[in-house]
């Protein structure tokens, strides 16, 4: 049973703090063995060993198994991201188009340089085509948006400027950018300065040409 405290609070049961615990250590459990494993070769049976459990606790919690847990670890960084691009685009960060974009792009390899977030979220394996559509493109769809909108804004305030291209085209490039720089970055093949300032040139010529 669910209570008040004395600030209108939900105060969780001791069964209820239980679950959650166990909820999360499954989680944890499945990031590892995705992180070690890629997604074709987990295994509900590790992931559930990995955490001290029974393969039917695992699927009492998650129902669907290895792709429910995929997904709702996946969903986590996907908000993650979108919280900090939220923040970046709000004005929280300041400074212009350029420096937004380096900041977005920090934000992007901090996941990377976790080293199990990082290789978890960089995983690409053609049997995840089926498990991963209600949340794939989640935060790049929403990245895309507010760099469209920023670069809108910020040609629209140039005298002369000289730009055509839609401002959607240039953020499905940008974010596709984002998005290799994250699996090159996890992958190890980048580092984060190499990222940085390759993102840096880019939004400097970008706004050179505009």
């Amino acid at each position: 049973m669910t209570v008040q405290t004395q600030h209108g609070e939900p105060k969780l049961s001791l069964r209820e703090r239980n679950r959650l615990r166990t909820r999360r250590e499954l989680l944890d459990a499945a990031l590892e063995v995705f992180s070690e494993d890629g997604f074709g070769s987990a295994t509900v049976e590790k992931i559930a060993e990995r955490a001290g459990a029974a393969k039917g606790t695992l699927y009492t919690y998650f129902p669907q198994g290895r792709e429910q847990l995929f997904c709702e670890l996946y969903e986590e960084i996907n908000n993650e991201l979108i919280d900090k691009a939220t923040e970046i685009y709000s004005g929280a960060e300041g400074g212009d188009f350029s420096s937004r974009l380096v900041a977005m792009s920090e934000a992007v390899v901090d996941v990377a340089e976790r080293p199990m977030l990082g290789r978890f979220y960089a995983i690409d394996d053609p049997s995840l085509d089926q498990a991963l559509p209600p949340v794939r493109g989640h935060a790049s769809s929403v990245i895309a948006q507010h760099i469209a909108k920023d670069y809108a804004a910020t040609v629209s305030r140039q005298p002369r400027s000289r730009s055509a291209v839609a401002p959607e085209s240039i953020a499905m490039l940008l974010t596709g950018a984002l998005t290799a720089a994250l699996s090159t970055v996890a992958r190890g093949t980048q580092s984060r300065d190499d990222v940085c300032r390759a993102i840096a040139a880019v939004a400097a010529g970008l706004m050179s040409s505009t």
